[in-house]
């Protein structure tokens, strides 16, 4: 297994682990992101699962739908399918050596998951805000986060993009860095308490 497979393993089960805390009665709850609610964020998430399962089948991306068509009536159980289908997909010889097309130019299944593993922990903390539980968002993925989007510096900036980012203490957590590197304010979920 290479690294940024256990790296894109490590975040897509990190989102998992919001998603099956959020009540369903949460799910239209308004995320951070001023477009999406929390079931329209996890569509999100599930398009891009999907295509991501697709490629490594030599299959065309899904067809464009609307982010809460996606997630449809159970977001939970959608995400589950989708989590589980591009599980299986990953687990087959060779695939990670497999060019694909990427918003990023051409690259390998390998290089690809070792950057679209960031959507998945952005998004992860955008639905627990929403949802007004803990994100749990693992320190060393924050960690290589941080590096990351600091390498790409304005080229992830702008329309449909990562806003400008916030400014944060140096003795703030790397989720925090993190997140503030995304243009979101990091801080508490909202609610009386984190569950």
């Amino acid at each position: 297994m290479s690294e940024n497979l256990r790296t894109y393993t490590k975040a897509l089960y990190a989102l998992d682990s919001v998603v099956r805390r959020v009540d369903d009665d949460d799910w239209d709850n308004q995320s951070p992101n001023e477009d999406w609610s929390a079931k329209e964020t996890l569509g999100h998430v599930i398009w891009g699962v999907r295509r991501m399962a697709n490629a490594l089948r030599d299959q065309g991306p899904p067809a464009e739908q609307a982010e809460a068509d996606v997630a449809g009536q159970q977001p939970a159980k959608t995400w589950s399918e989708a989590l589980d289908d591009v599980m299986e997909a990953l687990d087959q010889r060779g695939v990670l050596s497999k060019s694909v097309t990427t918003p990023f130019g051409e690259m390998t299944i390998d290089d690809a998951i070792g950057i679209f593993y960031s959507d998945a922990l952005t998004h992860a903390w955008d639905i627990a805000k929403a949802a007004g539980i803990e994100p749990a968002i693992p320190e060393d993925l924050a960690r290589k986060s941080v590096v990351m989007l600091s390498a790409a510096g304005d080229a992830i900036r702008g329309p449909g993009m990562m806003r400008d980012a916030i400014e944060v203490s140096e003795t703030a957590s790397d989720a925090d860095k993190f997140i503030a590197m995304t243009g979101r304010k990091p801080s508490q979920p909202e609610g009386s308490a984190l569950r």
